[in-house]
């Protein structure tokens, strides 16, 4: 199994890549998600894929996130900034 980074992921390729990883979950697994500002749809998508990592570039969204997350009830580790992106 191939633990996969999704940068970008509200975006359009990232959209196709995690139906992609969704259609073939015996061979992908989505280790971290990102986003630049999307937090909402950020939140939806850790729901979904469970990642150990999310990573969102504007910090200044970072307690929305991770009000998000704990209300889906989604542990996973959460970045910011350039250094959130170095570490994903």
């Amino acid at each position: 199994m191939q633990n996969i980074a999704v940068l970008g992921a509200t975006g359009s390729i990232g959209a196709s890549t995690l139906d992609v990883i969704a259609r073939h979950p015996s061979r992908f697994r989505v280790a971290a998600l990102t986003a630049n500002r999307q937090v909402d749809e950020l939140a939806e998508l850790c729901r979904r894929h469970r990642p150990d990592y999310a990573c969102v570039a504007d910090s200044s969204r970072v307690p929305r996130l991770r009000e998000r997350l704990a209300g889906a009830g989604v542990g996973c580790k959460v970045l910011a900034g350039e250094a959130g992106l170095v570490e994903v």
